[in-house]
């Protein structure tokens, strides 16, 4: 039976590479990821996914240069600025950032902040993991199982994911929501982020709909 994935999760990586390969500073790079990132969650709603996580950046990211952090918040901050709110309904869709704030600038999480107060929409649902940890999402939802008497996946605030696109080729989810991708189709792709196509996302769903989706079973 043909099927849908309901919960799509983008680790969109391979910038910096793409920038030597193509002479441009990183920069441009990362403010073209933004502006693909922004095509390909377009390309998935209407394709009739329900919640898009992205990955900005993990914990470890944050030792990073200096100067390719910089580059990594400005086009994170002109997506969240400009790029969703002129793209995106904001009665239908939501907006969330997970991570620990206080690791990320402040104009970052302002923009973030301003964001998910104007998105309060419930027909899509994008996800941004910045500064995120497993390890702190899951003392997290620990916490609040413990709180709420439940149990820890119900206390998780993302659901399960059920498919995954990495735009590099290199088999690494890199901590990628671990709990929420036990079941997840996994696609590593030799296209970089910035020459990913709608035709691209197109025969990714197409190809999901084509698995049988076991569960474990």
């Amino acid at each position: 039976m043909s099927h849908a994935p309901e919960h799509v999760g983008l680790i969109p990586d391979g910038l910096r590479r793409w920038a030597n390969i193509n002479g441009t500073t990183l920069f441009d790079a990362y403010r073209r990821g933004a502006e693909k990132v922004t095509e390909i969650l377009l390309a998935l709603q209407r394709r009739g996914v329900q919640t898009a996580t992205v990955y900005n950046l993990s914990r470890g990211n944050l030792a990073r240069a200096d100067a390719e952090l910089e580059s990594v918040y400005a086009a994170s901050i002109y997506f969240f600025s400009t790029l969703l709110p002129s793209h995106f309904d904001r009665t239908k869709c939501s907006f969330r950032l997970h991570g620990d704030r206080s690791a990320l600038p402040h104009e970052y999480v302002t923009a973030a902040e301003d964001l998910e107060r104007a998105m309060k929409g419930s027909d899509f649902h994008i996800n941004i993991l910045a500064a995120y940890d497993a390890y702190d999402e899951l003392r997290t939802a620990h916490h609040r199982a413990e709180r709420e008497g439940c149990e820890i996946n119900t206390a998780l605030d993302i659901d399960d994911v059920d498919l995954i696109i990495r735009t590099t080729p290199e088999p690494l989810l890199s901590g990628f929501l671990p709990l929420q991708s036990q079941y997840a189709q996994l696609v590593f792709l030799s296209t970089p982020l910035n020459e990913l196509t709608e035709q691209d996302v197109d025969g990714l769903i197409a190809a999901y709909r084509r698995l049988p989706q076991l569960r474990g079973l």
